[in-house]
C-alpha cells in the first residue's frame, strides 16, 4: 500500500528486513547446541558403564557441547578427563595383537556413536527446525 509513491506499512518491511538478516552467531549457535543437546541425550545411555573400577571421570560424564569457530556445535569428549582415546577403541573396536604380530584377534566395537547418530537424525532435524521457527517467529514480532 503506497500514498504518494511512499510506504505506509513500515511494519511488515521492517519485518522483513530483519528476517533478511538471518541468524546471528550467537542464535546459530543456540540452534547448534540444542539441536547437540538431542544426539548427546541418545547418545549417553549407549555408552557402556562400568561400576566396578575406580575412575575419577566416566565416559558418559565426560560428553560435552563446544562452540566451534564457525559457530557450530560439536559434541565430544572433555580433553581433562582423557577418554577419547579409550572411548574410539570401545566404539570402533581393536585388534589385539601384540609387537606387530597377527597373532590376536579382532574386538569388535560397540558402534554405539553411529547408532546414536543414526537414531537421532530425525529428532535433531525436528528440534533445528523448531528452535529456528521460535526465533524466526521473535524476529517477526511474533513473541
Amino acid at each position: 500500500m503506497s500514498d504518494g509513491g511512499k510506504t505506509l506499512d513500515v511494519g511488515f518491511t521492517s519485518t522483513l528486513d530483519k528476517l533478511a538478516e538471518g541468524l546471528s552467531y550467537d542464535e546459530l549457535f543456540e540452534v547448534n547446541k540444542k539441536t547437540a543437546q538431542v544426539f548427546v541425550d541418545t547418545v549417553k545411555p549407549m555408552i557402556p558403564e562400568r561400576d566396578n573400577v575406580n575412575e575419577k571421570y566416566h565416559l558418559r560424564e565426560s560428553l560435552h557441547i563446544e562452540r566451534q569457530k564457525n559457530n557450530s556445535a560439536r559434541v565430544g569428549f572433555d580433553k581433562k578427563t582423557k577418554k577419547a582415546a579409550v572411548t574410539r577403541f570401545i566404539n570402533d573396536g581393536w585388534d589385539s595383537s601384540w609387537k606387530n604380530k597377527r597373532n590376536g584377534k579382532k574386538i569388535e566395537g560397540l558402534h554405539f556413536w553411529e547408532k546414536a547418530t543414526q537414531e537421532s537424525e530425525n529428532k535433531m532435524n525436528e528440534t533445528m527446525t523448531e528452535e529456528i521457527k521460535k526465533i524466526v517467529k521473535r524476529k517477526a514480532g511474533g513473541n
